[in-house]
């Protein structure tokens, strides 16, 4: 078969497809849909009328200004909204679509004979399946078969359009192409022998103990009553879990920890493996160690597709389970169609205004993203997530056969596959500002950074074997485990801490990384595009945060911090499926039951106020007319109300 350049081919298939496909007076959505590697693939001809895909379409934000006028005050102490989050009902009533776009999107795909498979709660998203020919029919493009880096994949060659009417509402469409997709930000896995048990030449990596000690973290606020949800795709294995906390001394899972499918059971990315399932065993462990009084949630993209991403967090924003949110999971800004990072960064914002923190691993290809070009991952570039970086730890002593742990804070260089630089896509958010910030209007990345050097690397337990890993994906989940103890502290949700971080530059709180570089950029003092602000150290930010409002929690810790091993009892875990309003999407949470722990030499002990196993996302919720805050404290997760007369439905 002979192959023709798109690019070369692409004024023929104008020619073709112009308004003879369009519908009349069609109009494009507000970003462009069509991917930015489509210029690279090689046309092998019409995909087959009747193979099948799955879109999503998305809808636009209302009153943007307003919107981000909002999230700028309720990180301003000065302001009267400070810390005065919305619930989603009263972001859904300003800044979401309205009911009436909602529906001219629904019945125009319906009308183009796609069956609508998925409407989001906020309005955002609107998920459809079918033939290609009905996708053509719908969106006015053909849809090709293109040969890209040897592989066999499918793409619509021109920009998507809806009626003018339908348009006007429209970011966007995502899933007209499989040219890209999301890749976790894990870097090399070795295998390890058991942590200790013969050090020799392999000497010496990291424990969550090692990282304890080194960030200067403290017992005293331990993340009890938060929930950190982790967003990605692939499931952990309980046993690598107990595993895990067995072998540092930790606490098993708390009460209500569990995972969630966002799309069909079935989904492959809901499920363990054996290749995949590295990154969140790095990101459930290193989360937990360290906050190991907060419950964690894995919710699970169906695949690593960009379209079933866009769903997932959706998911994570409206099912509001818990404040904090961490994803090691992305793909390089140049490589997304822009209609791609418009969609999610909306959900970010929804996400903000409710109260959750997002934080992001930046990349491990330093500042050369993908396909050697100078660019920045996504989602880490959205100005609504928090970018995290990576570097290179010292430990002030320790570290050697005879003295394996750390013994405290060295120094940090950057680490060279830090992801760092400048968006093209999204402009600066008003907190990134002072403390060195270069001077122009484009978001800079990442904002802060941590441990994810390789050498030493990380200790992971996946599927029953030892691992050494780096990336940035260590540092993304560390940094949500410290944003769950923040809120702790605090005394509620922290929102976007973009605001709040970039005023500490320059105090004890944060560790200023001057050495090193990511290939362009190099680290230097105050703020720069390899380490951001640098990293925490985890006594002083709490002390600088304070406590603000006091919430109850339903679980007593007190824990002082073991160094080596200790032995606990494993909890044991229920599995349930629900069917979600979605007409093809059913939800799989699993939830984990921990009973009285007491670990000994050193000591911790939790004490749940509740072990019962429940099939909500939550492990100990209120009943309908109970006091709440979000969706999260109920059983039936639908807290409804204005400010603080809230309460369950």
């Amino acid at each position: 078969m002979r192959l023709v350049p798109l690019a070369g081919s692409l004024t023929l298939l104008a020619l073709t497809l112009g308004s003879a496909a369009a519908p009349a007076s069609a109009a494009p959505g507000r970003s462009r849909s069509t991917s930015p590697r489509l210029a690279q693939a090689v046309d092998v001809g019409r995909a087959p009328a009747a193979e099948k895909h799955r879109v999503v379409v998305s809808l636009d934000l209302r009153d943007r200004g307003a919107l981000e006028a909002f999230l700028a005050d309720v990180q301003d102490p000065s302001s009267p909204r400070y810390r005065r989050f919305m619930t989603q009902d009263e972001f859904n009533a300003l800044h979401a679509p309205t009911p009436e776009q909602e529906q001219a999107v629904v019945q125009h795909l319906r009308g183009a004979g796609l069956r609508v498979t998925h409407r989001s709660a906020n309005r955002l998203l609107v998920g459809a399946s079918g033939s290609v020919a009905a996708l053509e029919r719908a969106f006015g493009v053909e849809i090709h078969r293109v040969r890209l880096a040897g592989e066999q994949h499918y793409a619509a060659t021109d920009e998507p359009s809806f009626p003018a009417d339908v348009a006007s509402a429209v970011v966007g469409v995502i899933g007209l192409d499989d040219l890209s997709e999301r890749r976790s930000h894990v870097r090399p896995v070795l295998p390890a022998v058991a942590p200790r048990a013969a050090l020799g030449s392999n000497c010496c990596h990291l424990s969550p103990n090692d990282l304890f000690v080194f960030y200067d973290d403290t017992a005293t606020f331990p993340g009890t009553g938060e929930t950190i949800v982790i967003a990605g795709a692939y499931a952990w294995l309980d046993t690598d879990n107990a595993g895990f906390a067995s072998q540092w001394g930790l606490p098993p899972l708390p009460a209500g920890s569990g995972q969630v499918c966002t799309g069909p059971v079935s989904s492959s990315g809901c499920k363990f493996s054996a290749q995949q399932s590295i990154e969140i065993a790095l990101d459930v462990e290193y989360t937990h160690g360290t906050a190991p009084g907060a419950r964690i949630l894995n919710y699970m993209s169906a695949s690593t597709s960009n379209a079933d991403f866009t769903t997932m967090y959706n998911r994570v924003v409206t099912d509001d389970p818990g404040h904090v949110v961490s994803t090691s999971w992305g793909a390089c800004e140049a490589g997304l169609p822009a209609a791609t990072q418009q969609t999610d960064d909306n959900i970010f914002a929804n996400a903000n205004a409710i109260g959750q923190s997002w934080f992001a691993a930046s990349g491990d290809n330093g500042s050369r993203d993908c396909s050697n070009l100078v660019t920045v991952d996504d989602p880490a570039n959205s100005p609504h997530v928090i970018g995290v970086g990576g570097t290179k730890p010292r430990c002030s002593a320790g570290m050697t056969p005879t003295s394996p742990g750390c013994a405290g804070y060295g120094s940090e260089s950057a680490w060279s596959g830090s992801g760092g630089g400048v968006s093209q896509v999204f402009a600066r958010p008003g907190f990134q500002k002072g403390c060195g910030v270069p001077a122009g209007t484009q978001r800079l990345v990442p904002d802060v950074a941590l441990e994810a050097d390789t050498a030493p690397g990380n200790y992971v337990l996946e599927n029953g074997s030892w691992y050494i890993v780096g990336g940035t994906s260590d540092a993304a989940p560390q940094w949500a485990g410290l944003a769950a103890q923040l809120d702790q502290r605090s005394g509620g949700a922290l929102g976007n801490p973009g605001a709040l971080l970039y005023g500490l530059c320059g105090t004890a709180a944060l560790h200023d990384v001057t050495s090193g570089s990511n290939g362009d950029y190099g680290a230097a003092a105050g703020y720069d595009l390899v380490t951001g602000l640098g990293s925490f150290d985890a006594v002083q930010l709490l002390a600088a945060v304070g406590a603000t409002s006091t919430t109850t929690t339903s679980t007593t810790t007190t824990t002082t911090r073991p160094s080596t091993t200790s032995t606990t009892t494993a909890p044991t875990t229920t599995t349930s499926s629900t069917t979600s309003p979605s007409p093809t999407t059913s939800t799989s949470v699993t939830t984990t039951t921990t009973p009285a722990t007491t670990t000994t030499a050193p000591t911790t002990t939790t004490t749940p106020a509740s072990s019962t196993t429940t099939t909500t996302l939550g492990g100990s919720c209120g009943p309908t007319g109970s006091a709440c805050t979000r969706n999260g404290d109920c059983c039936s997760n639908s807290c409804k109300g204005k400010g603080r007369a809230k309460a369950c439905n």
